[in-house]
């Protein structure tokens, strides 16, 4: 998703950049760091929260992917319930469509 985004936005990615890395500038260019939210904005407390806690899905969702997924080769079974698998999933795809809708409007779209 981060490659994606700095890719629509025109920037370079280089191979191999840790997906923190990428995470922290997507989400400086499309203007959403927690730090950043502007504090004269009634709630910017809880909206800071709030981005903060998109960041946090993201970046443990990537984990557990490497330590659970079934990519890579990985062929047994994973630790993870359904349930938590679905949540997992919903989670992401929030996260996911909050960027993509933040970098249509950042192109215009």
């Amino acid at each position: 998703m981060a490659k994606f985004v700095l890719e629509e936005l025109g920037m370079g990615v280089q191979k191999g950049a840790p997906f923190n890395q990428l995470w922290h500038v997507v989400q400086e260019c499309l203007g959403v760091l927690s730090k950043n939210v502007d504090t004269d904005l009634a709630g910017y407390k809880e909206i800071r929260q709030i981005h903060q806690s998109s960041w946090d899905i993201a970046r443990n969702v990537s984990a557990l992917r490497n330590l659970q997924g079934t990519g890579h080769g990985r062929t047994l079974p994973t630790g993870v319930s359904k349930e938590l698998t679905w949540l997992v999933v919903r989670e992401a795809c929030s996260v996911a469509e909050y960027m993509l809708r933040l970098l249509d409007k950042e192109q215009g779209r």
